[in-house]
């Protein structure tokens, strides 16, 4: 069954020129049963609540603005949510395009790594089989739910984001709905073009889970906390008494990110086992940095608060050939 599509797209500054729009111009599905919506903001997770609450479609598909879908993205989605009333969710990777840049494609291949980025690695390469998935494989940037559940759940915790979409598929599964992680449900974005970009991003990564550890507490997240004790033990390094004390979970570390890179040396036939070590290395302190500077903020705040107030505003077209039109 043809099912309609709204797609949600949150923006800072609106444009009819934005990539995502160009992609969607190509998708292998009846143009009659896309619609388009841009929410122009500065905070995502309002943006896609408001959007939501507008949207005529079934299914509610979040992209970003320079997210690139594969022709055939909606048609195998589609296809997923016909299965079963059960499926509340579907969601597949964020691939690194072919022409970006060779730190750029460096960059993807860090977040592929198992070692520096383990079962969210899925989020950034076709890995494995379709399966019923969760938090740890699904990524915002391309994740289709049905508006239905998004609405009567309430959508998004307006106190996240990032990681607003974690919350959300955590306190759906606990309702015996489900998630599926399709390798074949893909879509392309380029990567952070310099170290310092790709250091941002993963310190605010790090803000958006300790918000969620303030929210759902440690019994899920105690496996992210892992790069905070590594960032404990440098700070501490110099203070240890005993030289094979300090320098043992270094050269463990080191030793496990060099065997990685070198294994992803061959599978891409690439000398990688200088640059990935050291980007593994970034990735993990700016992840820890971030985490420590929210737990510190939410001592003086208590807790993040919700984000009322803010301007949003919200644009929709029910085909490509229309123009948008504000409606909020």
């Amino acid at each position: 069954m043809v099912k309609m599509i709204s797609v949600i797209i949150p923006v800072r500054k609106f444009s009819e020129s934005l990539p995502v729009l160009d992609c969607l111009k190509k998708m292998d599905y009846l143009q009659d049963k896309i619609e388009i919506i841009v929410a122009e903001g500065n905070f995502p997770s309002l943006q896609r609540n408001k959007a939501a609450r507008v949207a005529c479609g079934d299914i509610l598909y979040f992209l970003n603005f320079d997210s690139c879908p594969g022709s055939n993205l909606f048609n195998k989605v589609v296809e997923i949510f016909n299965r079963s009333e059960d499926i509340a969710g579907v969601g597949g990777p964020d691939l690194t395009p072919k022409n970006n840049t060779y730190l750029q494609q460096t960059f993807g291949l860090v977040l592929s790594s198992y070692f520096a980025h383990w079962k969210m690695r899925a989020r950034y390469s076709c890995l494995g089989k379709e399966r019923v998935s969760n938090e740890r494989e699904l990524i915002l940037s391309n994740l289709a739910i049905r508006k239905d559940v998004f609405l009567q759940f309430k959508g998004f915790d307006e106190r996240f984001y990032p990681n607003e979409e974690n919350e959300f598929i955590n306190r759906i599964v606990k309702t015996g709905l489900k998630f599926i992680y399709s390798p074949d449900a893909k879509i392309y974005r380029d990567r952070r073009k310099t170290a310092a970009a790709f250091m941002k991003q993963f310190y605010q990564y790090g803000r958006g889970r300790m918000r969620q550890v303030s929210i759902e507490g440690l019994s899920k997240n105690f496996l992210f906390l892992l790069p905070v004790f590594f960032l404990f033990y440098l700070t501490t390094f110099a203070f240890v008494k005993g030289i094979w004390v300090r320098l043992v979970p270094l050269f463990i570390y080191l030793f496990i990110g060099i065997i990685d890179s070198i294994y992803l040396s061959f599978l891409n036939k690439r000398v990688l086992v200088f640059s990935l070590p050291l980007l593994y290395f970034l990735m993990h302190l700016s992840y820890a940095l971030g985490m420590v500077s929210e737990f510190i903020r939410l001592l003086i705040r208590s807790r993040p608060d919700k984000k009322d107030g803010i301007a949003v505003k919200v644009r929709k077209i029910k085909s490509l050939e229309d123009n948008f039109a504000a409606i909020s």
